[in-house]
């Protein structure tokens, strides 16, 4: 179902794929057409990445959205890095929020989600969801990647792109001088390198939490992502061939002295700095900061920026999941749950309505002015934002493409996501539920991303990976494969 919005001047060939605007609409539509709230207080509890707002008191942003809203809603902002640790005392207190972010990164979310929260099933199931046109314009894709708990739908997926993950940017200015192609193959990839060594530059860095880019250079290699499911059965991706051989590659990358020193301690802001210097040509980063218009801004013409295809032959990448998270409510009567849920839609309300400028660029004349070239922020607009006043950790829209005021980096972008989705690697297990994956499956991956560091570094061997891969069954992996395959067999 397609909700109220412009048509994007490139259309997505799935709902896996973001749609494309070369330009801010002139002319916004309305999505919804009633106050959703009733008048009531409701607390919301998510995360934030950045500094949060005091409060809707002296807020023009939140004070806007609230009254907008038709609620009091007071946001329970709480750092990205703390988040695990405080929802966990959330979960066993008896008073909640109204609704709450829910990531797996919280042991035992989905025991308390099933025990506390309100099963949305006859509400958004079915011609329900025609009530709420906003969430029905949500993927398909991201219902199935929040997956089910017993059969039963509790909560509103916060919807993301297939192709919102980590892709290979490139210096293509560096590049072209190098008569480097833009459709590489892995021989060009590894000239490319060596001639920029030889320049006295690095070709590549990559921030120090990513055991220097594994998982891109697995996907490259068509690794699978997470797990492969052959009739019913989960195997590791760890196991795969096309990993070691990611691994092989890295190692030689890194003893040929591509790598850029960094890359072993550095944070990614640090990587990026460098990136934006010039002093490496290459680095691994989210495709939506190319498609979003972030790189190419920070870069501001000193050279061209660009997101590169990946080096192998048949330009296999992983994929995104579909899903950041997602909100559940309270348990409460349906009279409340339905006001929630006409919140949420508010939210979900998409590019070219004028509840997404507002949630996203605030009040005109206030946060920004509007000229025939689109929407110019004003210094306010610098503290009172998005970021600031995140209320898209409780609904969002589908992420458009749209490089403002360059067409053909927005054409570059929709161009690299319809030829990277069709060959992406999907992991198999989201959506399921694994009771020791949510307990130790990130620590186990620490262990192994560990190894792979080492491995790549020269610390350790290629033969040791074996031993990894050994142990992480032993510890874990080994229930973790079963337990996604009983969840695949009780959901089908």
């Amino acid at each position: 179902m397609k909700a109220t919005g412009p048509t994007p001047d490139l259309a997505g060939a799935s709902s896996a794929e973001a749609d494309a605007f070369f330009s801010y609409p002139a002319k916004l539509a309305r999505s919804v057409s009633a106050v959703p709230g009733d008048g009531s207080t409701v607390n919301a509890m998510m995360l934030t990445y950045s500094p949060p707002a005091s409060g809707a008191d002296g807020n023009a942003l939140w004070t806007a959205i609230n009254k907008e809203l038709g609620v009091n809603l007071e946001l329970n902002l709480v750092p990205a890095s703390e988040y695990a640790a405080k929802f966990a005392t959330v979960m066993a207190s008896t008073a909640l929020p109204d609704s709450m972010l829910i990531m797996n990164t919280v042991s035992r979310a989905r025991d308390f989600v099933k025990a506390k929260c309100a099963d949305l099933t006859d509400f958004v199931s079915g011609d329900n969801i025609k009530k709420y046109p906003n969430l029905a314009n949500i993927p398909t894709a991201s219902w199935e990647a929040m997956g089910r708990i017993d059969g039963r739908i509790f909560g509103i997926p916060l919807t993301r792109p297939k192709l919102n993950t980590a892709q290979f940017h490139v210096n293509r200015t560096k590049l072209d001088a190098l008569q480097v192609p833009a459709d590489w193959s892995q021989q060009d990839f590894l000239d490319a390198m060596k001639a920029l060594k030889k320049e006295g530059s690095y070709g590549f860095g990559i921030d120090s939490s990513t055991a220097y880019g594994a998982g891109y250079f697995a996907g490259a290699f068509g690794a699978p992502q997470g797990w492969k499911l052959n009739k019913g059965a989960f195997t590791s991706a760890y196991e795969s061939d096309e990993y070691v051989a990611a691994l092989e590659f890295a190692r030689q990358m890194y003893s040929d002295g591509y790598y850029h020193p960094t890359s072993s301690s550095g944070s990614l802001n640090d990587i990026m700095n460098l990136y934006y210097n010039q002093e490496i040509s290459s680095t691994v980063g989210n495709f939506f900061n190319f498609a979003g218009g972030t790189y190419v801004t920070r870069v501001g013409g000193a050279f061209q920026t660009d997101v590169a295809v990946p080096f192998g032959s048949d330009r296999t990448s992983w994929m995104g999941s579909g899903v950041y998270g997602f909100t559940a409510f309270k348990d409460a009567p349906a009279e409340r749950i339905e006001m929630m849920l006409r919140l949420c839609d508010y939210l979900a309300a998409p590019y070219g309505t004028t509840e997404y400028e507002l949630l996203n660029y605030g009040v005109e004349g206030v946060h920004f002015t509007r000229s025939d070239g689109g929407l110019t922020p004003t210094d306010l607009a610098k503290t009172e934002n998005a970021n600031s006043v995140p209320v898209k950790y409780m609904s969002c829209a589908p992420m458009i493409i749209q490089v403002a005021d360059d067409r053909a980096a927005t054409e570059r972008a929709f161009a690299v996501q319809s030829q990277l989705v069709p060959a992406g690697i999907s992991d198999p297990s989201v959506g399921l539920f694994s009771a020791t994956a949510e307990k130790s499956g990130a620590a186990l991956a620490q262990t192994m991303n560990d190894t792979a560091a080492g491995i790549i570094s020269g610390r350790q061997s290629v033969a040791d990976w074996a031993a990894a891969i050994a142990d992480y069954k032993n510890s874990g992996g080994a229930r973790i494969a079963d337990e996604f395959a009983a969840s695949l067999t009780a959901n089908s």
